[in-house]
């Protein structure tokens, strides 16, 4: 949507500033690029309004209520001045009579102005915390959908900045700028009608200023637009900052990098406090420019006015009345430019969070029912893939395996097998080529679906915030107590049954409260409480001491019969039992067969054992080889 009408806006801009002259040009340009871009954020963000329009209507004749009473409070004065302490008299009223009339519209105009504010906040805040929650959701459901090259690409710490602080966007579109602008819009109607009819010409000279805070807005807004992005760029970086290096507070005590980590966040929140001063200073500024123009309006229509009172032309209510009326009108001026300055610093953030949601999801067939039954045949056919165009980490991969057989792939670090393992799950998809479950392209199949028959277990699984219970569980979500334990015992988890908080220990964050085994038999309980056709292991025995490991192969051999099994293999404990290993190196399969077979065979796979233990692999060998 937003890119169709930028370029529908576009096509306008080339053909109006072309013809401009290169002054002229100069001049509009930077301020129809600013225009056309916040209108563009602003419309998107005002659409996620649509299913609340009673609740926006009803805020609006609110605010309606409360500019009437806004416009009525003048006249009090008028009889206080005129009839009470003056000799005019109002519906036979005048002195004592006019006085308690007087004090008592001002005392009800006032507490009706303020009984209809709360009611206006409560609604509309209260509207504005709703749309937060349903754009923050909305973001975040995204994030989860979006391909991992976007997060690759950025920073966890920005993506949660832009969840938590951007989406505030809407609540100022909500309340600093369609509330405000209403307002403003019915005040001034209203102001210049009454205006008009009181005298038009004391209208015609509060009316002479208008332009000059116009111009002061146009020559405003871009820059405060510009310095707002650049706050939001730099808070994230703050964010980011905090986000990362507390995540990961063992490593930085571990290597005394306290004060270097404290220096860098000085350094970005000495940036972000930098860009925060820029924006207030132009802000202020704007605000500054447009009560100067504003002001020179009032002196001058108070002068007039008050000339005419002393000629006798006006009365003494008339002319309070009147520039009560001249501030109603300038007031709404100088908001309207300040609600300009508003829009543009939340189109700003809105602008990032719609990044965001325009980023496209990972591709996904449509309306294509599930297959009913998987047989489990995984086909890599010439499978070319790279996470940045022109390096390329895998090159003309193909492979078959079918039920029951365990492909090991082995070779040096960043040979490109733990992308092949992504490439079975859809988180990437191929470049070129295709990966085929049997016999059906992957971007063929619902991704739910896919990703629910495939079983994962990582050489270093981060655990979730919560207990082990909850982290085995998240392997099948409606999975009973009883079925959980027996994944657990399966994993061979029998310290933590033992223990007297059982699986309700809590894991920490990032599961930093248990070992590294325990973790690792963690992921390996969640892979048996999935239950899926196709298995992913990345070396599932490599943080297991010897007694757990052959426990848990034995329970491993059992989980893989009748199954696919791609293993990402470091030890010959997992490689000779498989059904195929291949050797890659540099994204390319140079060496295919049984563990036997290249055992007995000069390559890479000899080569890599020689390099670590300095003697040829024995075909039955449990020992390692490095991947």
């Amino acid at each position: 949507m937003t890119a169709d009408v930028l370029r529908r806006l576009a096509a306008l801009d080339d053909r109006v500033l072309t013809r401009a002259s290169p002054r002229v040009r100069a001049l509009l340009v930077p301020t129809w690029q600013t225009a056309r871009l916040t209108y563009v954020v602003e419309r998107r963000l005002l659409g996620l309004l649509r299913p609340y329009r009673l609740s926006v209507v009803g805020g609006l004749l609110v605010t309606l209520a409360i500019t009437a009473v806004g416009l009525a409070k003048p006249w009090p004065t008028k009889i206080l001045v005129d009839d009470a302490l003056g000799k005019q008299s109002f519906l036979g009223l005048h002195g004592h009579g006019a006085l308690a009339l007087a004090v008592g519209l001002t005392a009800a105009l006032f507490l009706l102005s303020g009984a209809l504010g709360l009611l206006q906040t409560m609604l509309l805040f209260g509207l504005a915390q709703q749309l937060i929650a349903d754009l923050r959701e909305k973001v975040f459901g995204h994030l989860t959908q979006v391909s991992l090259r976007f997060h690759d690409a950025r920073g966890s710490g920005d993506n949660v900045y832009r969840v938590s602080n951007d989406t505030y966007a809407i609540q100022s579109v909500l309340l600093d700028g369609l509330v405000p602008l209403a307002s403003a819009a019915l005040s001034l109607t209203a102001t210049l009608v009454i205006m008009m009819l009181f005298d038009p010409v004391l209208t015609l000279l509060a009316l002479v200023t208008v332009p000059g805070a116009a111009l002061a807005t146009r020559r405003f807004s871009a820059r405060i637009r510009t310095a707002s992005m650049e706050v939001q760029r730099r808070e994230s970086d703050v964010y980011a900052h905090a986000q990362t290096t507390l995540s990961n507070i063992r490593t930085v005590q571990a290597f005394a990098r306290e004060g270097y980590e404290t220096s860098r966040m000085r350094t970005r929140a000495g940036a972000s406090r930098q860009a925060m001063m820029r924006l207030v200073t132009t802000q202020t500024l704007f605000g500054l420019a447009v009560d100067l123009v504003l002001a020179a309006g009032v002196a001058l229509v108070t002068y007039v006015a008050a000339t005419r009172a002393l000629d006798g032309q006006l009365s003494t209510g008339d002319v309070l009345v009147f520039l009560a009326y001249s501030g109603s009108l300038y007031g709404p001026v100088s908001g309207v430019a300040s609600v300009l300055g508003e829009l543009a610093t939340a189109a700003a953030a809105a602008q990032r969070v719609f990044e965001v949601l325009d980023e496209p999801t990972v591709a996904a067939p449509a309306q294509v029912d599930a297959p009913t039954s998987v047989q489990g045949s995984l086909e890599f056919d010439d499978v070319h893939f790279a996470y940045q165009p022109g390096h390329e980490v895998l090159r003309g991969i193909s492979l078959r395996a079918g039920p029951g057989d365990t492909v090991a792939l082995v070779g040096p670090t960043g040979a490109g097998k733990s992308t092949l393992a992504s490439l079975v799950m859809r988180l990437y998809d191929p470049d070129r080529g295709a990966v085929r479950l049997d016999g059906t392209d992957l971007r063929e199949l619902p991704l739910d679906w896919l990703r629910g028959q495939v079983a994962l277990v990582p050489q270093e699984p981060p655990l979730l915030t919560g207990s082990v219970r909850e982290n085995i569980r998240y392997g099948r979500l409606d999975a009973t107590d009883e079925q959980v334990e027996q994944a657990a015992r399966d994993a061979n988890l029998v310290e933590l049954l033992a223990d007297p908080r059982g699986l309700d220990l809590e894991v920490g964050e990032r599961g930093l409260m248990l070992s590294g085994g325990q973790r690792q038999r963690v992921a390996i309980a969640r892979a048996f409480l999935r239950d899926s056709p196709l298995l992913v292991l990345d070396e599932p025995t490599s943080a297991l001491d010897a007694r757990s490991e052959v426990l848990v192969m034995e329970a491993l051999e059992r989980l893989s019969q009748g199954r696919v099994c791609l293993v990402i293999a470091h030890r010959l404990a997992t490689v000779h039992r498989a059904t195929e290993v291949l050797v890659l190196d540099e994204g390319r399969v140079v060496q295919r067969g049984t563990h036997r077979q290249l055992a007995r065979q000069r390559g890479l796979y000899r080569g890599l054992h020689e390099a670590r233990f300095g003697s040829e692999p024995q075909p039955f060998e449990l020992e390692a080889v490095p991947a």
